[in-house]
């Protein structure tokens, strides 16, 4: 029987179970730009918002943050966020490109 020391952290056995889960604890945000021409997240582009939905699902995030521009139609990222809201329970953040990528 051990002895109890009351710090369990400090026990290399503790400590090799915590890593690989401590790994897993990550920013779990997909980040989406929704430029004027097309759609971009992870290694997908399109020129339609459900194949870039589609991988936003696949990936399941917590957190899926919208990046998109001044000249981006109010359109494209409205039906961006139609689909993810029908498809995923993740919340929705977002910003504008101080500089749009495609200028």
């Amino acid at each position: 029987m051990q002895k109890h020391t009351g710090n369990t952290l400090m026990d290399p056995r503790t400590l090799l179970l915590c890593v690989p889960l401590l790994a897993g604890c990550g920013d779990d945000t997909v980040h989406v730009h929704i430029l004027p021409s097309r759609y971009e997240v992870g290694g997908v582009t399109s020129h339609l918002a459900t194949p870039a939905v589609d991988e936003v699902v696949r990936l399941k995030p917590k957190t899926v943050h919208i990046s998109t521009c001044y000249s981006t139609p109010h359109a494209k990222v409205i039906q961006f966020d139609v689909e993810i809201q029908a498809r995923l329970n993740a919340k929705v953040t977002g910003g504008v490109f101080e500089k749009c990528p495609e200028s």
